[in-house]
Formats: structure tokens, sequence, C-alpha cells
């Protein structure tokens, strides 16, 4: 809808605070009550499941009365159009936000939060038939400007039923606040709704989400302490808090009243203040409260989504990623505290500014691990450069605000300005980067993008889906396989496409029907590789772009895929089973007999981490994979020397401050990363950053599923 419309003849548009590929969410004005309103709007009305699912969420909120929860007050459909629900406008920001603004927040405001989310959840738990949030989590809770908390968003909410033994409705996952018995077909009840806030408040106070609870109940992760994150935290909110993330939901509270008696018990100060009756914490500066698009964030777009299928990668949370900007006060040592206490007020005011980023900065996880890497693995990083888009104008990397605030890399004591991607001048100068997306229909389709998100350009229209994109190396066309139904390691049935970069020249590419996928057009442009099951296992193949012809390069020998080339030679990286695990490989393509081991993640380690989709740099010293142990994937990087018995020794993380991190590609000038990542557990984007782990950048923001990047010359 646009702004300035009326809708239903009531409600005034005013601005657009998001929009996905299932819905949008708007603030308007009543015009009959003058109130500021939020509504809700979903495309699919004629999808039986979507629109069951609407109604239920308008159904939920409509009969909610409780000073922490918003109320809707309408709910309509407009024929060929749309289905509405109108809520209560709630102006402020949420806790990720305020994070982001604050850093970790003070234990007596993090318990204050508690205390009014619990009652909240107590009346839902309490009502008939009970109500299950199960999405609890940092960004839906608000505080609005003038400290009032309020829970919001019941999109996954599900109506607890007499006998019901399955859920109602979408059964939401949010790796670090989702319990374990959310991944899978256990019974969902309001313990799972305590372990979620319990997460969220363990989250804010330390700047931290906890061990995902799945994980931990694999016996893959251990939660660490409250207190060996920020000591200075009371012992007993550590404690309550800590029961709270339990496993077991039989060793969490029996409900959210005995939860939120916990939290007041923790604390006299916080017991006297809501005694008093003011269960309120510090509103948002009023210059944090100028839009609603970057404030609001009433309903998920997505709830309803019955067809969606996520990538094929394990959901466990990896321990140690900060939710926003990391905090100086964040692990602090006593011997930090001692010499700021006694160090005096002169050298307070004298050498704040940089007191606090060499005393704080290198007790912080992120930082160290970054600083680690930096300096195990050598990446060279290229001058700032102005960067020309298609259009001859600067390519300007722009932060956008949006309803889920961006993950930031974590600062480290010696971090330099972040570059400029420079656009190289090779091939046709495009600088795009292509991917697969499910922005429109229920398959992906391949896009192409500048380097700022923006030019947003559909190249394909299968039926069947498309995916896997590669750029020839003049940027000229793009090879690409369908069908594609959704992000998958392998691809049966699967056939080679080719088309030019604008959408034109359409054509298929000699295939087996047992299927080809993983493509990449070498560097001078004369082969394709890819990967075939035509052998009955996956194997890798070369294709003359000029004459089609084929030829095998692994000869049935083992199970070999994802080949990348190397900048400068005919050599391709790969993926292989021939040791055991999956590990990457190398071989010549003219001297295939005699491969080699790249990446030597041995012995234990080697049992357990699957490593994927290798790619070098443009200058050949660098290996950037994709690594998992049974959680989500990070991004790992190996320096190459060929001949070097001690290259892809090392395998040190290019950052610690993201995860999952899939499908990496180089810049052409060998500066910057481009990948796929979910950080919220609920929408896949494409973002970039340097190969040192700095400048991050979120360049897709809709609701739609973002995957396969490939960055254009």
């Amino acid at each position: 809808m646009e702004v300035g419309s009326l809708l239903y003849q009531r409600y005034r548009i005013q601005e657009v605070l998001g929009r996905g590929g299932m819905g949008a969410v708007y603030r308007a004005v009543d015009d009959s009550l003058g109130v500021p309103v939020a509504v809700k709007e979903n495309f699919y009305v004629e999808e039986e499941e979507y629109a069951r699912q609407f109604r239920r969420e308008a159904t939920i909120l409509a009969n909610l009365r409780h000073p922490n929860l918003p109320r809707v007050t309408d709910h309509f459909v407009i024929e060929g159009q749309g289905q509405y629900l109108v809520m209560d406008f709630i102006e402020g920001e949420d806790l990720r936000q305020r994070v982001d603004r604050m850093g970790a927040l003070p234990e007596k405001e993090v318990l204050l939060l508690g205390v009014a989310v619990a009652d909240a959840l107590n009346y839902l738990h309490t009502l008939s038939p009970p109500v299950v949030h199960r999405d609890v989590k940092p960004g839906n809770i608000k505080v609005d400007p003038h400290g009032n908390v309020f829970l919001v968003d019941f999109g996954l909410a599900k109506l607890m039923q007499a006998g019901q033994e399955t859920t109602t409705g979408a059964r939401g996952l949010t790796p670090g606040y989702s319990p374990p018995e959310q991944y899978g077909s256990a019974r969902t009840d309001p313990r799972s709704d305590i372990y979620a806030l319990g997460a969220t408040l363990y989250a804010v106070l330390t700047g931290f989400p906890p061990e995902d609870g799945l994980a931990r109940a694999m016996n893959q992760a251990t939660l660490t302490p409250v207190r060996e994150r920020i000591p200075g935290v009371s012992r007993r909110a550590a404690r309550v808090i800590e029961k709270a993330i339990s496993v077991q939901p039989e060793d969490r509270y029996r409900n959210a009243a005995e939860f939120q008696q916990a939290l007041l018990e923790a604390s006299d100060t916080v017991s006297r203040q809501v005694a008093a009756g003011d269960v309120t914490v510090a509103p948002p500066p009023d210059e944090t409260i100028v839009s609603a698009g970057v404030t609001v964030r009433q309903v998920n777009l997505d709830v309803a989504a019955p067809t969606f299928q996520a990538p094929a990668y394990p959901t466990s949370y990896p321990a140690g990623q900060p939710i926003s900007r990391p905090r100086p006060r964040r692990n602090t040592s006593w011997i930090f505290i001692l010499l700021l206490v006694f160090g005096g007020m002169l050298a307070l005011v004298a050498g704040g500014f940089f007191l606090f980023p060499l005393l704080f900065g290198e007790d912080d996880p992120a930082a160290v691990a970054g600083n680690e890497t930096q300096a195990t693995v050598t990446f060279t990083v290229a001058a700032p450069t102005d960067t020309p888009d298609a259009g001859g104008g600067e390519a300007v990397v722009v932060a956008e605000a949006s309803n889920t605030p961006e993950p930031e890399a974590g600062p480290t004591a010696t971090e330099e300005p972040s570059p400029t991607p420079a656009q190289t001048p090779v091939g046709g100068g495009f600088g795009k980067i292509a991917f697969a997306s499910y922005a429109v229909g229920e398959r992906p389709q391949i896009w192409t993008m500048n380097l700022d998100g923006s030019g947003l350009t559909q190249i394909t229209e299968e039926a069947s889906g498309a995916c896997q994109p590669d750029w020839s190396p003049d940027g000229t066309q793009l090879v690409f396989i369908s069908p594609c139904t959704k992000n998958l390691e392998s691809y049966p049935g699967s056939s080679l496409f080719v088309i030019n970069a604008d959408g034109t020249g359409f054509s298929p590419l000699p295939s087996n029907p047992a299927g080809d996928y993983d493509p990449a057009w070498s560097p001078d442009g004369s082969l394709i590789a890819f990967t075939s099951l035509r052998d009955g296992r996956p194997q890798i193949y070369v294709m003359d772009v000029a004459t089609r012809e084929v030829r095998s390069l692994s000869q049935n020998r083992a199970t070999d895929f994802q080949p990348s080339w190397f900048p400068d030679e005919p050599r391709l990286l790969f993926v292989t089973t021939r040791a055991g695990p999956t590990q990457i490989w190398y071989m010549d393509i003219d001297d295939n007999m005699n491969p080699d081991v790249v990446t030597r993640t041995e012995g234990t380690l080697g049992d357990r981490y699957r490593n994927f989709t290798p790619v070098i740099s443009p200058d050949g010293n660098t290996i950037i994979f994709m690594q998992d142990a049974g959680s989500l994937p990070y991004l790992k990087a190996t320096t190459w020397e060929d001949g070097s018995k001690d290259r892809g020794w090392y395998e040190d993380r290019v950052t610690d401050n993201l995860a999952p991190m899939q499908e990496p590609d180089f810049s052409p000038d060998g500066v910057w990363i481009v990948f796929g990542s979910n950080p919220g557990g609920d929408n896949h984007d494409i973002y970039m950053m340097t190969v040192g782990g700095t400048g991050l950048e979120r360049l897709t923001t809709s609701e739609a599923l973002d995957f396969d990047p490939a960055w254009g010359p």
C-alpha cells in the first residue's frame, strides 16, 4: 500500500515499517479515533494455511488484556487484495536495539524487564485455554517512550487445547533462545517460554546469547556461567537466570509466576520498586524514536510459511557470538576494576577515550579471537578506493535501518578502518553480486544486485527454480542449475544452463539426467567444472565451453564435489571423502591422478568437522571455506603455499561475530568476501565483510530466503 492511501475507509497509511515476501507492516492513523495504529497485511489471503494462521494470531491478540501486551483492534479481509490486522502501535525500541545502543544492560534493568515479561507470560499461561508465545527473544520485547515493557509478535503462539498433542501453527526456531524441545516433535508448554525468557535475560545482561539448548542437550556445548561473562553480576541473579535455561524442562521453574518471584527475590531494590507499583525501565532517548521504521517490530512477516524450506544445515548455535556491539563493561577483570577505581578522576577524564578500548577490548572473546585470526593468517587489505557501479556513479555501501538491527563485527583494540569494496578493471566491469532468492514465487530464481544491495534484478524465470549462479570471467554471462527447489548439497536431476547477465540469451548445456550441479567457470573462460551424479555418486567433471566436450577428473575413485578454480592455473579445489570425513583437496586438471590434501582437520576434529564450499583468493594466498561440526557453520581461512608441507595446517575463523556463514565468494580485488547467513535464525540474507572479518554489511533485507551468492568481475 502506498503512503497516504486510505485502507478500509478508515486507516490512513503513514509509513511502511517492513515488507517481505509474505506480507507487510505499516504505521497508520485511525481516522475515526485519531490514534496511531500498526497494520499488518497478509499478501497470501487465498492460501488457506497462511490465512488460518493469520486469523489465529488475530484471535489470540484480540482477547488479550494485559498492560505488557499489545491489543488487536480490528481484523478484516479485502477480496483480491489482502488480509489485515490492526493493532496497538507501540513506539520505542526492542531489546536488541537497546543493547546495540547501550551495550550489555545493567542488572537492575534486566531484572525489571524479566519481571514485566514474566507477568505477561503468567497471564497468557493461565488463560483458558492457555497461550504459549513460543518466540520470546530480544527482538520481541519492546520498551516504549515511557519505559513500559511490551511482549510483542504472537505469530508463532499456540493455544493449548485439552488433549492436543501437536502444536498449532508454525514451529519457530531462534537458535540460542528456543528450548531444545522446540527443535523436534516434542511438546512445547509454558516452560518453553520460561526458557526463552531466561535466554533473553542472559543475552541482554551479558551481551551474548547462551549456548544453544539443542547443542547442550546433545552434549555438543556447555553453558558459559553468567558470572564468567560478567563477574560483577550478583550470584542470586545469575542462579535465577541459569535455572530458567536448564536443558530439561523439569529443571526449570514450574511456571512464570515462580520465575517472576525468583527474579524479585534476586534484588531487594527491584522488589521494593515493583511493590510500589513501578515496573518501568529507563525510556529510550527521544532521538532514537524518530522513525517507526527503525523502532517498531510488532509482527513477524513470515509467521505462516508452511512450504518454507530452510537450508540443509544443522540448527544449533555456536558459543560466544555477541548479539551486538560489545560493551566495555563485559568480561571486566577485577584488576581492571581496581585500576579504574584507584586510577583517579584525572586519568579517566584525560584518557577515557583510550582507556576503555585498551583495558576492555582485549577481554572481549570476539576481539581476542579476531586478533588471533589476524596473527595466524596473513591477509592483504587494499587501500580504500571509489567503486563505480553499473551506472557510472559511486557504489556506497549503506547499512539501512530495518526491523532487525544489523549484526556487527566485534571491535578489537587495533581495528583498522574498513576499506570500500574495490572493483578491479577486469571483464565487463559489472561488479555485481548474483544470488538465488525466493523473493518471487515458490521456487528460487537467480537475481543480481549492486554492491550496496540496490538494483535488484530478476534474471531467471524457471518454473522448477534456479540456483548456484557463477559468473563468466568477462562478467557477461552466468551459469546456473535448474531444477532447484531449495538450498541443498546435492541436486539429483538438475542440469546446467547459461544466460546473459541481463536475463537474455538463455541456453542449456549438455547435461546428464542423473544430475549436474556445482558449476564453476574457469578464470580463462574456456572450461566449466561441475559435479555430476552420472557415475552413481558425486564426481568432478569439466566441460569445454566451445566444443561442449565433457571429461571426468574424478574417474570414479571417490566422492568428489564442489569444485572451485585457482586464479591463474588449471587447478581445482574440491571437497572429497577420500580421507574419511569431508576435507578440501586440490588437483591439477591435466594431472588429476595425483590430488593432494589442503585442509588438515584430522584426528578427533577430523571425525566431527566437515569442510565445504572452498574458494581461493585472487592472489592465490588464502583459502576460505565453510566448516561445521554438528553446529551452525563458520567461515574458516587457511593459507596456501604450493609445495609447502604446512599449507592448510592452520585453520582460523574469519570472525566469531556471526553464524551461520555459508557459501563464501571473494571480491575481484580479494579484499572482501560475500556469503549467506541467518544470524537471527528466521531470515537468510546475503552479507559481505572484509577478509579480516571487519566492515560487516547486510546486503539483502527482505523476508525471502537468499543464498548462493557469487561476486561478479
